[in-house]
């Protein structure tokens, strides 16, 4: 619930709760009028009660409920417990209640599904329970119970009480218990605006808030994250299923992860190494060498999710991946990097949170993190980073899912925090060239040449694969701006060697030329509309975060309909501002020709919340200028 703090157990964000005396009555008129507004759901509470008995024994316990108000915030009724071999779960309760805190439903641990957790593998050895409650009405309240003890202390999880904009809190509580031979790492954060009561013992820690009302979410907000306040937690004794360690900094973790659960992966026949040394012989370049081994991986193996041994954590051996052809993204990392020893080139193996929304792994803070493994290869020029599960993406291309954000890189000398890469503004091209020919009826025939690369690239590379059908759904969706389209032909092409999404693409359609008696007025711009112009916010309470930047040029050529002459014709523009530029030029270059050149930039970056309106009306201009129109009139 909040998809219940639960998270995938290869975070191990085991949750442990233990209940206290509270009122049960869960009339929705037990809540304050301040935290139903802008309140898509409502914690009623939320108590997390975790004992790390030992080493290599912890137990939790959880004791939450929630009101959930509409379809928006349903995701947030789910109840999943993560489990694997080592784990015991007890005590699985859950109740279902009207508005009026009736009773309607009482959910057994029988009613939920048992599954694999780790999202179409072949085996596993994590599963997950599972409940998703069908609402026969809104509101409801979803109040839940259970018990977990685990042998894994590796992970300790961090308290968010407040899980994502549009909810609010009325109460939650984190108690954590901790031996005196352990060492309990803490790193608090974004306590300074709201009432927290802290309680710590010598081997208790314990935190408590309540009446936290929602924040209403805007335009270009940061990551709800980074505004809470939130506790992280780590240990320098833990245990990963059998296997002990021990760490104080980065880089001791990373030693012990490197032997510990890499070192005895690195292993090949003979023949593959043989294969790739005579493959990588063509150049002594550490990099074309690189690209080549890349290659060879796209070409040979899959991805699929496979987590076995360690909790998903230890890779299979690299021979397993030779063998199979398969593997999760551990397994094809560290394939990828045994490949790369065998033809000399240094790599490591890198922790990191792979996410569309960029996260960091804390560099201050030593605790265990990550979601994704990627592969590093130190150069001399600076850090390469390869994304070892796509078949697609070109190589040292990570995309939004890796860009730009802190990773642990682990070597035989221990771990690192090291920067993955940051695409400039400009990199995230996207250029069109096209032409359109307009009728004497107001219809269009065009022709369209797209190349993206860059981040805008990573937007377009799932069209590779597509069927024809979703193909023409696509593009009619890429260009909403034209009604009574019909796609009459595409061409795409994934020149991973140069880093380019290439598209071509004819279509037509009828009355984009509005006629109005002896005129006819058409939208110049008929190939990339800018229309995500924000909402006006009035007082406004956050900042602004561009995270990424990009830039587009179109050069179109139009060509006029016999039975008409050029009327008129929208003037050149050009707008520069803190958040970007924008140029518009048109050519007349005939009394039938016309050229257009169209310029966007925007930059990435973070704004203090009074630029807001500068920024929105910099996207206005922008909007009223794509619209501009020329007009036609019949000879």
């Amino acid at each position: 619930m909040k998809k219940l703090r639960s998270a995938p157990f290869y975070f191990l964000l085991f949750f442990t709760l233990f209940s206290f005396s509270q009122d049960l009555n869960f009339n929705i008129s037990k809540i304050p009028d301040s935290l139903k507004k802008d309140a898509n759901s409502v914690i009623r509470f939320e108590n997390f009660s975790l004992d790390i008995q030992s080493q290599r024994q912890m137990i939790y316990s959880v004791d939450a409920a929630i009101t959930i108000y509409n379809k928006l915030a349903d995701e947030f009724a789910d109840i999943t417990i993560y489990y694997n071999k080592g784990t015991n779960i007890k005590n699985v309760k859950a109740y279902v209640y009207n508005a009026s805190g009736k009773e309607i439903k009482k959910i057994k641990k029988s009613d939920f599904k048992d599954f694999s957790a780790s999202g179409g593998a072949l085996y596993s050895d994590n599963r997950a329970l599972y409940y998703n409650y069908t609402p026969i009405g809104y509101p409801y309240t979803i109040h839940y119970t259970y018990e977990v003890k685990t042998s894994n202390t590796a992970f300790i999880p961090p308290w968010f009480p407040v899980d994502s904009y549009r909810q609010s809190v009325q109460k939650s509580s984190y108690t954590i218990k901790c031996p005196s031979d352990i060492v309990l790492r803490k790193s608090e954060n974004n306590f300074m605006d709201y009432q927290i009561k802290k309680t710590e013992g010598s081997e208790i820690l314990k935190y408590f808030i309540q009446n936290v009302p929602a924040e209403d979410s805007e335009p270009y907000s940061p990551s709800i994250r980074e505004l809470v306040p939130n506790v992280k937690f780590g240990v320098n004794k833990f245990n990963l299923e059998g296997v002990d360690g021990e760490a104080n900094n980065w880089s001791e973790f990373g030693k012990w992860y490197y032997n510990n659960l890499l070192k005895s992966t690195f292993d090949l026949p003979e023949s593959t190494k043989k294969e790739i040394q005579n493959l990588t012989s063509v150049t002594e370049n550490p990099i074309e060498k690189a690209k080549i081994v890349y290659n060879y991986v796209q070409d040979k193996v899959r991805y699929i999710s496979i987590q076995v041994g360690i909790g998903g954590f230890k890779p299979m051996l690299a021979s397993e991946v030779d063998k199979l052809s398969y593997g999760d993204c551990k397994a094809l990392t560290n394939y990828t990097k045994t490949l790369l020893d065998a033809a000399g080139v240094a790599s490591n193996y890198t922790l990191i949170y792979g996410d569309r929304t960029k996260r960091d792994i804390d560099n201050e803070f030593l605790s265990h993190q990550g979601n994704h493994a990627v592969l590093n290869i130190p150069t001399n020029t600076g850090d390469l980073w390869l994304e070892c599960t796509s078949q697609k993406t070109p190589f040292a291309e990570g995309g939004d899912f890796t860009d730009d954000r802190n990773a642990l890189v682990i070597s035989p000398e221990g771990g690192e925090i090291k920067r993955t890469k940051i695409y400039d503004d400009k990199e995230n091209h996207q250029k069109i060239i096209g032409k359109y020919i307009l009728n004497n009826n107001g219809a269009i025939k065009a022709i369209v040449n797209m190349v993206c690369s860059g981040i805008q690239f990573d937007n377009h590379i799932y069209y590779e694969g597509a069927t024809s059908k979703e193909l023409d759904e696509l593009y009619k969706e890429f260009w909403s701006n034209i009604n009574n389209i019909t796609i009459d032909s595409i061409a795409i092409k994934n020149n991973k060697e140069e880093g380019r999404f290439e598209e071509s693409i004819r279509f037509s359609a009828i009355n984009y030329g509005l006629i109005s008696g002896e005129r006819m007025i058409v939208p110049i711009n008929a190939f990339n509309v800018f229309e995500g112009v924000p909402k006006r916010i009035r007082n406004r309470k956050l900042p602004i975060v561009l995270s990424r930047g990009f830039y587009d040029v179109d050069e179109v050529e139009v060509e006029l309909p016999d039975d008409y002459k050029i009327e008129a014709i929208a003037e050149s523009v050009e707008i520069d501002s803190e958040f970007g530029m924008y140029k518009l030029t048109i050519e007349k270059v005939s009394d039938k020709i016309l050229k257009y050149k169209r310029e966007i930039l925007i930059k990435s970056g973070n704004y203090p919340k009074d630029f807001y309106d500068n920024f929105r009306d910099f996207l206005k201009k922008i909007a009223k200028n794509d619209k501009s129109k020329i007009v036609l009139l019949k000879k």
